[in-house]
């Protein structure tokens, strides 16, 4: 039997899961389903998020904490992570300071390279910009994983944690709540942007950027709004992620995180504020399920395959029977229908 602590844990960490693949999935929303450009640089962004964490925490949790560095970082990052740990257990402040830090230097500065990765859309069609945004992908991945210093390489990097001064079932719901608080915040903001008139300029730049540049929309200028702003979800989605997994390691961010997203938005519907709410929640239920089987079906084989597999078979489902998705795109409706029945309605217009 179950105990009740294992299933609030288990919820816990489905709900930080969650969120984190929320704020994804809107990012990826806001750039490919209402911008319509590719951004299959996702991973990339995403990893900046958390290569902050991996690189920043734990050098400034000892700086900031009178520790001693001493060794290879690359040796050294999962022991000094655990000190520091130690002190921000006895330190609320610290925590937070080492929680906000990465934040504030990873989301600039993929805010940055999304709007230098916008510039290529000028000039290439998009099956030549997806591959240049995958080049980009595994170059930031490439340099990460080589130049050891910055997140331990193949050994990767211990995090801090920081909620260390609360106790663990706490510790993990705080966790979770924070999550949940910037998806909410990113999904609130997809959902404002999708609706207003900059969401009605990005979908008319999608449907025909000719006629859009006819009527003075600057496209390249929008572009490189919707990608930095695109760009700072994701890294901090990366943040959110490396936090809650505990430690950062270049080969978790290979191209399969950006054509998982891309899923997620395709099932959740594009140009719809709610697909990646749906889309997130499909995934993760059958990432679950997977995680399930592998306890439950004894086979000669890695289960995680038939993630592969039956991700690959959904897609494909998707795209030939139901292309737009579980939410459909609505149209906007720009005048308040109400109100021009009621003028129709009038004496004088009878």
């Amino acid at each position: 039997m179950v105990a009740t602590s294992e299933v609030l844990a288990f919820l816990v960490s489905l709900g930080t899961l969650y969120s984190v693949y929320v704020i994804l999935s809107s990012s990826m929303e806001l750039v490919y389903g209402e911008l319509g450009l590719p951004d299959f640089a996702k991973a990339a962004f995403f990893a900046i998020g958390a290569f902050a964490v991996g690189a920043l925490t734990t050098r400034l949790g000892a700086v900031l904490s009178g520790i001693a560095w001493e060794g290879e970082f690359k040796l050294r990052s999962y022991c000094y992570a655990t000190l520091v740990s130690a002190r921000v257990a006895a330190n609320p402040v610290l925590g937070l300071a080492l929680f906000f830090v990465p934040l504030l230097i990873a989301v600039p500065t993929a805010m940055l390279l999304g709007v230098l990765a916008s510039y290529p859309a000028l000039r290439l069609r998009e099956d030549y910009l997806a591959i240049t945004l995958i080049a980009f992908s595994e170059i930031v991945r490439i340099i990460a994983r080589n130049y050891e210093p910055l997140v331990g390489g193949t050994f990767g990097a211990g995090v801090v944690d920081v909620f260390a001064w609360l106790r663990s079932p706490w510790r993990e719901l705080a966790m979770m709540m924070v999550c949940a608080a910037f998806a909410l915040g990113a999904w609130l903001l997809l959902h404002k942007l999708s609706t207003s008139p900059f969401g009605r300029v990005l979908r008319a730049i999608r449907d025909d950027e000719v006629a859009a540049a006819a009527y003075g929309i600057d496209v390249a200028k929008i572009r490189a709004w919707a990608m930095a702003l695109g760009s700072g979800m994701a890294a901090v989605a990366g943040v959110l992620y490396a936090f809650y997994i505990g430690s950062v390691n270049p080969d978790d961010f290979t191209v399969s995180r950006t054509f998982l997203v891309v899923l997620m938005v395709t099932i959740g519907g594009r140009g719809n504020p709610r697909g990646p709410l749906l889309g997130a929640a499909v995934y993760l239920a059958l990432d679950r399920a997977v995680v399930f089987a592998k306890r439950l079906l004894p086979v000669p084989f890695d289960v995680n395959y038939l993630a592969y597999v039956a991700l690959g078979t959904l897609l494909i489902l998707f795209v030939m029977k139901k292309p737009e998705g579980l939410a459909p795109e609505r149209p906007l409706l720009t005048v308040d229908v109400g109100a021009v029945e009621e003028v129709r309605g009038s004496p004088s217009h009878t």
